[in-house]
């Protein structure tokens, strides 16, 4: 399992607001940073069918 803070906080830096993460890396979460927490909205999946139903705002 890689970690999410370089990942999260390059996806912060160019905009994004919310971010799909494999429900797996849950635990990773505790290492980001809490100004990178404050600006971005986690959505945990489990598969690939879930990511992307979350993706296009379908549920």
């Amino acid at each position: 399992m890689r970690s999410l803070v370089v990942p999260l906080q390059v996806a912060t830096d160019n905009g994004a607001r919310k971010v799909l993460i494999p429900t797996e890396n849950r635990r990773s979460f505790m290492e980001v940073s809490a100004e990178v927490l404050e600006r971005v909205d986690p959505i945990f999946y489990g598969d690939a069918n879930a990511a992307a139903f979350e993706a296009l705002g379908v549920r």
